[in-house]
């Protein structure tokens, strides 16, 4: 019986075998119902290996050498790929420094020139910003934490920033609000330090400063305006609500 237009068919052993042998897409796009015969296994193979003797002596190369010379050149695009693919892959999770990505790629295996390519090309497409990351750095930081120069510049270089991008994004920050935080600390802990005598809160204060990465003569001064204002208390020196050294 004749089938109905419009109406898929059964392909033939022969029909079924050339569309396998063409892909899938071949088998859906034309419209028939494959129908697998007892020995249409067999038939392919001897179809496929028919077909390989006539490739073989029209280009007189054997077919597993033609196999792996298609397979070297699409190693070696997929690896001119994966070097960008890896880069926007590590971006989309979070944002990254130059050297935090050329160390990221380089522990995946890429090769140096296709690093250093790929981050000149995302640097000047601004996927990569060294300088804005490390401006939103430094305002977290100062925010939230209430870091010091010294901290922030400790932790920007954990994050592989460059040096000369460090310095430009401390250098934005205002040394009167520095200042002004340095004793804000100091007035904080102080107010913990009560009953103690005066050298030894002074020694363990300067030691509490050191350690946020303040010292030198602000820290000093700090100190010693904390511990006279803590001595003091909120009401002056006979209100009788400040902290004492002894």
């Amino acid at each position: 019986m004749n089938p109905v237009e419009g109406e898929p068919r059964e392909a033939t052993r022969e029909e079924l075998a050339r569309l396998i042998d063409s892909g899938i897409a071949s088998v859906i796009d034309s419209g028939m119902r494959p129908v697998v015969h007892a020995n249409f296994a067999d038939h392919a193979a001897g179809s496929r290996a028919e077909s390989d003797v006539v490739e073989q002596a029209e280009t007189g190369v054997p077919d597993a050498a033609a196999e792996d010379a298609a397979a070297t050149e699409d190693d070696a695009a997929t690896a001119e790929r994966s070097v960008h693919e890896d880069g926007v892959r590590l971006l989309a999770r979070r944002a990254r420094s130059s050297g935090e990505l050329r160390e990221e790629l380089a522990r995946l295996d890429h090769g140096a020139d296709d690093i250093e390519g790929v981050i000149e090309e995302f640097t000047a497409g601004l996927y990569l910003d060294d300088l804005g990351l490390a401006r939103a750095l430094t305002e977290k930081l100062r925010e939230s934490k209430r870091a010091s120069r010294s901290q922030i510049r400790v932790k920007l270089r954990s994050r592989k920033l460059p040096d000369d991008v460090i310095e430009a994004a401390l250098g934005e920050l205002d040394s009167d609000e520095e200042f002004e935080l340095l004793r804000q600390t100091a007035r904080e802990r102080a107010a913990k330090l009560g009953g103690l005598e005066r050298h030894v809160a002074e020694r363990r204060l300067l030691g509490f400063l050191a350690r946020r990465g303040w010292s030198g003569e602000p820290a000093t001064r700090a100190v010693k305006d904390a511990l006279d204002g803590a001595a003091k208390g909120p009401r002056g020196p006979r209100g009788g609500s400040g902290v004492r050294f002894q």
